[in-house]
């Protein structure tokens, strides 16, 4: 296969003549820019492309006319996934007066760029390697706002996929309002938002994009004509010096007359001639399974490619398909497709959400984490939230990177120091100290959290002494109790299990007890453990040191759901209750 290529060449394109006229005031929408007036001519104008191609797709970018992405033309069928045109004439609106709805286009207020006609800096991207991406950067410095960007193109050397990704900063000293998008000027075609993808068919050229959201979160979604992907369902602010990066996985499928299901790996269809599948690359020893009317089910061995599309026609079949799925040689299931699709939506605007976590148990998805993370405020927490639910995966590089970014917006935090420090424990096994432990121990060197570090950090031992590393904590016996609630907090159940067995050969406490017990049911649901351990606590009574975390009211809330005739727990969920 060839890598990606990347080049510049030249397209002639009839354009529609416009006319200047410079603005009376700053109170005009076009300021500091001439307003733009459409004079009813059209003249052919070569214009500079930058060429990005493999095997399967070729985009052609046109950066003097905003960097839009003009054309995704998909050779496996000889389709233009964008509406094909040699002509391109500005229609009256936007504000310099006259706008052009045309290829994929970059906004940074919510709407088209002051300077979406005319000239942007670019450069190519090589491929340096055959299995490198080969990518186009595009930027602005200054566009009337206070803003500039950086807008990049990717293209897969194997894959017909492609990604779009954009930097956004505000140069100024105040605040500037914002609001990035990504505008596909598709026109006649209909879209649907699902699980962090947007899927765009058109019917008319049998085409169309599935869109990967990735980590990007895009409240304002107009699915129309134009789809437009934005941060937000209405402009809010961009602050000083602050930069917001988002992006988007593009995937296009064609050859399809109508659309059943599209994903990464592929799309495919049922439809009253034929079952179709077209795949994103090359499927061997997979195996296609087809549900017919009469309930008959169908397996065949499949070897898929993707400049191929696999038809089986109706009358191969006993009775019309009704579901089609597309299996891996292990199993996995990579599309599915029902014949009594629900319609595609038109239109979705998203509501506005602002996730509150006033505490660090509060219910927050994963998505409104990711939002989290463009409002400076509360960035930090955002990313030490999603090292946590990274940690709770096991996913410790993950993990080790959102705890770095967190460390970039909040490098006083000597917790993220320490959490990261054994994340990297946790993915490599024990090694020598971890320069983030030495900031850790610079910043808070008595906390209780490093001293148990260092012990989980060693071999396990299965001595009945207990660890001199840990003699010091028992003049403060709460100090075992702290580090349980924090890697109870973290997620990482077999850590704080491991470290609640040795805080009990130094000081047996309840909510050692109670945390260890929630850890049992919560890992791995060990009911016999967890109740041994609640016998246990019953045996020390109704003792301080009293829960006042809330991983502790989490622990008694889940323990109480399990064991609700405790009596001794209850009395402690009562100490909420009173308002204790």
């Amino acid at each position: 296969r060839m890598p990606t290529e990347v080049f510049d060449d030249t397209q002639d394109i009839v354009i529609g003549l416009l006319e200047a006229e410079l603005p009376s005031s700053t109170a005009d929408s076009s300021y500091p820019y001439p307003r733009l007036i459409p004079v009813g001519r059209e003249e052919v104008r070569t214009f500079r492309t930058l060429i990005l191609e493999n095997d399967f797709l070729r985009l052609t970018v046109l950066p003097d006319l905003g960097g839009r992405l003009y054309s995704i033309f998909d050779k496996r069928t000889s389709t233009e996934i964008l509406p094909s045109t040699s002509k391109l004439s500005a229609v009256p609106g936007g504000r310099r007066g006259a706008t052009l709805p045309w290829g994929v286009e970059l906004y940074t207020q919510g709407v088209e760029r002051l300077n979406a006609l005319g000239p942007t800096s670019s450069a190519a991207e090589p491929a340096y390697e055959e299995d490198s991406p080969g990518g186009i950067w595009l930027g602005e410095s200054v566009e009337g706002t206070g803003l500039s960007f950086h807008l990049h193109y990717s293209l897969s050397p194997n894959r017909p996929e492609f990604s779009i990704s954009a930097k956004i900063f505000n140069r100024t000293y105040t605040d500037l309002p914002y609001n990035g998008a990504l505008a596909f000027h598709v026109l006649g075609g209909v879209a649907s938002f699902d699980a962090g993808a947007v899927t765009y068919f058109s019917e008319i050229r049998s085409c169309g994009l599935w869109i990967d959201l990735g980590e990007s979160v895009f409240d304002g979604r107009s699915l129309g004509d134009d789809l437009v992907l934005a941060r937000f369902t209405e402009s809010r602010t961009l602050a000083p010096r602050q930069l917001d990066s988002f992006g988007v996985r593009v995937v296009p499928f064609s050859g399809l007359p109508t659309l059943g299901a599209a994903n990464a790996h592929g799309a495919a269809t049922i439809d009253p001639e034929a079952v179709r599948v077209q795949v994103s690359e090359i499927r061997l020893g997979h195996k296609l399974v087809v549900l017919t009317q009469d309930g008959q089910t169908l397996e065949a061995p499949v070897d898929l490619y993707p400049e191929k599309v696999l038809e089986i026609p109706a009358e191969d079949l006993p009775s019309p398909a009704m579901e089609l799925v597309l299996l891996s040689p292990t199993k996995e299931e990579l599309l599915r497709v029902t014949a009594h699709r629900p319609p595609l939506l038109e239109s979705v605007l998203a509501p506005t959400s602002h996730p509150r976590t006033e505490t660090p148990f509060e219910e927050v998805s994963e998505e409104n984490l990711y939002r989290m993370t463009f409002d400076v405020s509360r960035r930090h927490l955002a990313y030490l939230l999603l090292a946590r639910k990274a940690l709770t995966e096991k996913e410790y590089l993950k993990a080790e990177n959102f705890f770095e970014h967190a460390l970039l917006y909040n490098a006083d935090d000597h917790l993220a120091w320490w959490a990261k420090a054994m994340a990297g424990r946790l993915r490599e096994g024990p090694g020598d100290e971890r320069p983030e432990l030495l900031n850790a121990h610079f910043m808070a060197p008595f906390d209780p959290v490093l001293r148990a570090e260092a012990f989980l950090a060693q071999d396990q031992e299965m001595g009945k002494d207990p660890s001199p590393l840990l003699k010091s904590l028992e003049d403060t016996p709460e100090a075992f109790v702290e580090v349980a609630a924090l890697l109870t907090e973290l997620g990482l159940n077999d850590q704080a299990t491991r470290w609640i067995d040795e805080s009990l050969r130094h000081v047996d406490l309840v909510m050692l007890r109670y945390l260890q017990a929630f850890c049992f049911l919560r890992a791995s649901r060990m009911h016999v453990e967890a109740a041994e351990c609640m016998a246990a606590a019953n045996r020390l009574g109704f003792t301080p040191p009293l829960p006042w975390r809330d991983v502790e009211w989490l622990a008694i809330a889940a323990l109480h759901a399990r064991f609700p005739e405790d009596e001794v727990l209850n009395r402690y969920l009562m100490l909420r209750s009173s308002g204790a």
